[in-house]
């Protein structure tokens, strides 16, 4: 059974020019444990199918099941980190973990610390634990912003542009600290949607990726490559592919702005 369903799924915002949908008759299956990448150009509607899929925004029609379960609104199987981290300022590092992990898991406040201690380490944040996020840099607060995900232990992790303003450095060591979590937490593989705009980023990490035109899927792509993932002719080939598929979008964005 797949993790994820979409059926028949559109959404309009209530501001949106009459007969404008952010998404239109979208349907997707997304397998559990599967790690799939959504890509696009800004405004094909990728981080609302996100927002959808978190229970933030309620489809205008179609359905999103979780197993056997519709959505109805956010849950606890559920967890998405954006691009803006989302940490609370007057908590440190460790705080804003350890009180989203009380909230969710219903965990003594000792356990919730330890639990926040366990993943601030995981992606080497453990010497920064009582830092405020005024204190950090951007690759630091995204850091703590994955750590609280991971720590909610939620079966579904949904990321919105994480890494999208970060500098590239940063950027490939946090791609490649979420992928190796994912990979070897020593439990079962969370199923991930992972919202970006950058081909590169997506073959890197995807084994699935699914390619957005306004409001509307226009393909899909599976990525059959082995992990840890080089830049060889293969890669490549994956990469053009994708590239491809944004030039032959660049029309349909223009004629859907008209």
């Amino acid at each position: 059974m797949p993790s994820i369903e979409i059926r028949d799924l559109s959404f309009s915002y209530t501001d949106s020019p009459e007969g404008k949908k952010a998404l239109d008759s979208v349907s997707l299956s997304i397998e559990d444990g599967e790690f799939l990448c959504v890509i696009g150009a800004s405004g094909c509607g990728k981080s609302t199918l996100l927002r959808v899929l978190a229970g933030l925004e309620a489809p205008k029609s179609g359905k999103v099941f979780v197993g056997e379960t519709e959505i109805n609104g956010p849950g606890s199987e559920r967890m998405i980190v954006f691009q803006d981290y989302a940490l609370f300022p007057w908590m440190t590092a460790k705080k804003n973990i350890s009180f989203a992990v009380r909230r969710a898991r219903k965990v003594s406040k000792t356990e919730a610390e330890n639990i926040a201690e366990d993943f601030l380490t995981k992606v080497n944040m453990d010497k920064s634990a009582l830092l405020y996020p005024c204190q950090m840099s951007g690759g630091m607060k995204q850091r703590v912003a994955i750590a609280r995900a991971l720590a909610m232990d939620t079966d579904i992790l949904l990321l919105d542009e994480p890494f999208g303003a970060l500098d590239a450095k940063t950027r490939g060591q946090l791609q490649d600290l979420l992928l190796g979590l994912w990979l070897n937490d020593g439990k079962k593989k969370k199923t991930v949607v992972f919202v970006t705009h950058d081909i590169t980023e997506a073959v890197l990490l995807a084994d699935h990726v699914v390619y957005m035109t306004p409001a509307r899927i226009k393909d899909e792509l599976y990525i059959d490559l082995p992990r840890p993932r080089i830049e060889d002719e293969s890669f490549q080939e994956y990469r053009e592919r994708l590239l491809s598929l944004f030039e032959e979008g660049k029309e349909e964005k223009m004629n859907y702005e008209k």
